[in-house]
Order: C-alpha cells, then sequence, then structure tokens
C-alpha cells in the first residue's frame, strides 16, 4: 500500500502499528474501516437500509453502557474515586462521539428513504419504546 507518494508500508507493518494503538483509537479505525467497506460495497438500498438501521441499533456495545450505567449510580452517590471520574468522562466522551455517527447514519437513513431526519428519529423511536412516545 503506497501511504503517500514513494511511501510503501506492506499489510504485515500496518497490523504491527495498529496492534499498538490504544484502544479508543483502535475503535475510531475499526469504525472507519468499516465505513468505507459498507461504501464500498455494491448493494441494494433494502440491504444498505438494513444495515444502517443494525448500525444505529448496535452502535454502543453494552458493555459500555453498562458501565456507564454503572459510574453514573456511583456519581449520584457521591461514591466514585478519581480513578473511576476519569473513566466516567471517557465513555462519555465516547458516548457523545458516537453520537455525532448516530446522527450521520440516521441522515445517511433518511437520505436513503428520502425522509426528513425529524421523521427517521421518531420512526426510530417508536421501535424503541412503543408508538405512543413522542419527543
Amino acid at each position: 500500500m503506497e501511504m503517500q507518494k514513494g511511501l510503501r508500508v506492506g499489510l504485515e507493518d500496518i497490523l504491527n502499528g495498529v496492534s499498538g494503538m490504544d484502544t479508543r483509537s483502535l475503535e475510531k479505525l475499526a469504525e472507519t474501516v468499516s465505513h468505507i467497506l459498507e461504501g464500498r460495497r455494491d448493494t441494494s438500498p433494502a440491504e444498505r437500509e438494513r444495515a444502517l438501521m443494525g448500525r444505529i441499533h448496535h452502535l454502543i456495545p453494552v458493555f459500555i453502557s453498562d458501565r456507564y450505567r454503572q459510574l453514573q449510580e456511583k456519581m449520584e452517590r457521591e461514591k466514585i474515586s478519581a480513578t473511576e471520574r476519569r473513566e466516567f468522562m471517557q465513555i462519555v466522551a465516547y458516548l457523545e462521539e458516537m453520537a455525532v455517527v448516530r446522527l450521520q447514519l440516521m441522515a445517511e437513513l433518511a437520505g436513503l428513504r428520502q425522509v426528513s431526519l425529524s421523521e427517521v428519529a421518531e420512526n426510530l423511536r417508536k421501535q424503541r419504546y412503543g408508538r405512543h412516545v413522542k419527543a
């Protein structure tokens, strides 16, 4: 692979570099690569819609949501250590980044369906919480 003009890097070198990355950077890289792959695949609109819905619904890993709730409860009880507070703030930053990604996915879905972003948001809310929930 040519990284810059005249600079060639082999797959082995790339994998060695990736293995040394911190978890947060590795997650961002994985998400970016996944997005690039999805864009390159020749899929029908229905397949793309299913893929978008899957990513929207499973964007945040369960273990992160669970840990966020645990730390949030500790914060509310004011029984959180400095280390846990830093972890909580890192999770909050990650969730903010994923909110932007979710919005981008929803915008793409709105374009695919040719509806407004508000309509996509309302449909997702109804799917998750039931038909009678309003924003």
